[in-house]
């Protein structure tokens, strides 16, 4: 393998629908938010609200503690195929691997350290709060004013460096973010991947991690 395309890649992925089957900040909502959480959910769609209003409206609904919500999640979790052999491909060709997530920070390290994977991935995430008013986030600063969220930032910080960037997701929020990417992935089926084909963006589709494993290596080689 080329030590230079290793240099020269990075490896970017969405946590909840896209590592996890079920999208864990959405199961909390479902499960413990005290009113209506899809609301603010709706005019993020619309345009009429940012991602970072929406989930601080929406947890701001939330009371339970962390480890009510580690406990329920616990029950539910489960992990898209061939995540692990993706984070070792990357750990072993010295290829940065972070996951990108507007999620709970929180529940994104308990899952990493349950399956001892915190070593083998790196984390930029909106730092979650507890308080009175329920949770709250204080999200990364941009390295670009102009980009939409933190997710497109963070592309665009790698690109900046020379590096070709691959992005994985599953929603909306990902999808200013896989379209500065060199190579975007979505989930088979997922809103991303929707909204990929709409607009005719070029884009991957994956129901595992298989394939990106594959990119990597053809990528190198």
């Amino acid at each position: 393998m080329k030590q230079s395309a290793r240099a020269n890649l990075a490896v970017l992925s969405d946590f909840d629908g896209t590592i996890t089957i079920v999208d864990t900040a959405e199961f909390v909502l479902a499960r413990f938010a005290k009113g209506d959480w899809q609301t603010f959910d709706k005019q993020y769609q619309r345009g009429q609200i940012t991602l970072e209003e929406c989930l601080r409206k929406q947890f701001s609904l939330v009371t339970a503690s962390q480890e009510e919500i580690l406990n329920e999640l616990d029950k539910v979790v489960t992990f898209r195929p061939n995540f692990e052999k993706l984070a070792r491909c990357c750990k072993k060709n010295s290829i940065p691997f972070m996951i990108v997530s507007a999620g709970l920070d929180f529940v994104i390290d308990y899952f990493l350290e349950l399956n001892e994977w915190e070593r083998l991935v790196e984390t930029c995430t909106a730092k979650t709060q507890f308080g009175a008013n329920g949770i709250n986030f204080i999200f990364p600063e941009l390295f670009d004013a102009t980009s939409a969220n933190f997710k497109q930032d963070l592309v665009r910080h790698y690109k900046a460096q020379g590096k070709k960037v691959i992005y994985i997701g599953d929603g909306s929020a990902d999808y200013a973010a896989a379209i500065e990417a060199d190579y975007p992935f979505a989930i088979k089926g997922s809103r991303l991947a929707k909204l990929c084909g709409k607009n005719r963006m070029r884009c991957a589709t994956i129901t595992d991690f298989m394939k990106v494993v594959e990119t990597i290596c053809e990528i190198m080689t």
